[in-house]
């Protein structure tokens, strides 16, 4: 027991010197944002490069025992805290509590910013655009589903831009008050989670109602009140809401995940791996497309995503979601959107940003 009380002994001195360090950190920290704010009025002194360049730094070097991953989330949460020590960053979500979007927010920004729960994508963006959150979380892919097609129709009319990615892995339960799957009638959860387990559903309940929401945590908070009714959500709701886990990890694929992008105002500056996104419309011709796709093809740039959506008021004509390798501030790319931007109706950078593996 002597030998297990010298390595606590040791644990907690090692703890005092964090303590003291990280504390050191944030008076750094505090006295770089009192110069920024002799130079500018933005309101908030986040700078995702920098954070992006630490962990990469950080991670870089790391022996272990621990993972990089775990890494990044204790280092998210001191420049989460740090920023708190001025003013918290104010992040706009999917509500309600509980949610992915809300999971995906708090992964990203950390535990001391102030989350402000939206009722739909659209709201999200209005509050960013009128400056009552400094970022937005938006979904806009999963795996299973494909994409979150009223994301992209958004960013058609507004000015804001893709600062950030972030990939989440989902993890669906079957949530009740009841244990039983034979007394469930009825299962309430948002689309996109009641498409990820489709095939699960169409085998264990065929003959059961499904009924929409607006998203998994609503589905939760509906079924507390109804015991012959079941929610599919994450852990998370099953814990805030008092519900019994009937089933875990009910998707039909093992591998599902979920893209949100991080809207802002402000441009994302080139870090070591980026990712840019832009929409597009085109002549209705033979070959106007493959023009364009010939043209990335010349410069060597890499296209990791391509989507089309209807234009609005305009029948069978389309805008095209494109998403490629590489930042706006390299030659290869700004020449290929200046070329691009002479053989487009319409053209619109949604942002450039650092690209998650």
């Amino acid at each position: 027991m002597a030998k297990i009380q010298d390595i606590r002994d040791n644990i907690d001195r090692i703890d005092d010197r964090l303590l003291k360090l990280i504390n050191q950190r944030g008076e750094l920290a505090i006295k770089i944002g009192q110069e920024k704010s002799k130079k500018n009025s933005s309101g908030h002194f986040h700078v995702p490069h920098r954070e992006h360049s630490i962990i990469e730094r950080v991670t870089g070097r790391n022996n272990g025992p621990f993972p990089d991953e775990s890494l990044t989330c204790v280092f998210r949460e001191i420049f989460s805290a740090t920023l708190a020590l001025e003013k918290p960053l104010r992040i706009g979500f999917l509500g309600p509590d509980t949610t992915f979007s809300h999971q995906a927010a708090i992964k990203q920004f950390g535990h001391s910013s102030k989350f402000v729960a939206s009722p739909n994508i659209e709201s999200i963006f209005r509050q960013v655009e009128n400056d009552e959150c400094d970022y937005g979380v938006v979904p806009v892919e999963n795996s299973i589903e494909g994409v979150i097609n009223l994301t992209l129709d958004c960013f058609v009319d507004s000015p804001l831009l893709i600062c950030d990615e972030i990939k989440s892995a989902i993890s669906l339960c079957l949530l009740s008050k009841t244990k039983d799957q034979k007394k469930i009638k009825t299962i309430y959860s948002h689309t996109q989670p009641l498409g990820q387990c489709r095939q699960w559903l169409n085998r264990n309940f065929p003959n059961v109602q499904q009924i929409p929401t607006s998203s998994t945590a609503s589905a939760a908070r509906t079924v507390v009140r109804k015991s012959t009714c079941a929610a599919i959500a994450g852990k998370l709701a099953a814990e805030v809401y008092d519900l019994n886990i009937v089933e875990e990890n009910i998707q039909d694929r093992v591998e599902n995940y979920t893209r949100f992008l991080v809207i802002g105002k402000d441009e994302a500056k080139k870090v070591k791996d980026n990712k840019t996104s832009i929409m597009f419309s085109i002549k209705d011709e033979a070959g106007s497309l493959l023009k364009v796709l010939q043209l990335f093809d010349r410069n060597k740039i890499n296209l990791t995503r391509i989507q089309s959506r209807p234009l609005r008021d305009r029948p069978w004509e389309y805008l095209f979601y494109v998403d490629l390798e590489g930042h706006i501030q390299e030659s290869t790319v700004k020449n290929s959107m200046e070329t691009l931007e002479k053989k487009c109706l319409f053209l619109k950078l949604l942002g450039s940003y650092p690209r998650k593996a």
